[in-house]
């Protein structure tokens, strides 16, 4: 497993290769962007995150750049104690859809963070091609995360994120 600062670093190489500019219109406004809010208050987070924390600007960028189209929902409540999950939707034309689904809960850097450790959910699943329905999804979490029961997985690698992204919006 890449460590947060070599995954970083692979993905500003990646990026400085990239063929279309991926700026603030590219990223939070093209209506063909990757990441796409259902609601003005993930629009607001998710211009907070790419705006303040380079991390979280990294997870878009590279989102940008893969097969998989984004969509970030605020919902009332997840089960359990979960703050934020992330699904598989079935592909269409060769695109491959998540929704992520965030609790609003706390101030807007938690949910922010929250936010940032879901989307490095959907990069891990852009990295996964074999990734194309919630069995994919199960079984490359079960090679790659922590399972916490219930179909409940997570990994080392979006707990690292969600924390980096909390302490570059406390700076």
């Amino acid at each position: 497993m890449l460590s947060l600062a070599t995954w970083t670093m692979a993905i500003a190489m990646a990026l400085g290769t990239a063929a279309k500019p991926l700026d603030t219109t590219a990223l939070l406004e093209s209506p063909k962007r990757h990441v796409r809010a259902t609601d003005e208050s993930m629009r607001r987070l998710l211009k907070s995150g790419h705006q303040r924390s380079p991390t979280f600007t990294a997870l878009l960028k590279r989102l940008e750049l893969s097969d998989v189209i984004v969509y970030v929902q605020a919902v009332d409540r997840l089960p359990g104690a979960l703050e934020g999950r992330t699904v598989v939707l079935p592909p269409t034309h060769g695109v491959r859809y998540v929704r992520i689904q965030i609790a609003l809960r706390g101030t807007p850097n938690d949910s922010i963070a929250v936010l940032g450790h879901e989307l490095r959910h959907a990069v891990e699943v852009a990295d996964a091609p074999d990734v194309i329905d919630t069995a994919g999804l199960a079984a490359l979490y079960r090679r790659i995360g922590i399972d916490r029961g219930n179909n409940e997985f997570d990994t080392v690698a979006a707990q690292e994120t969600g924390r980096r992204v909390a302490k570059e919006l406390a700076a």
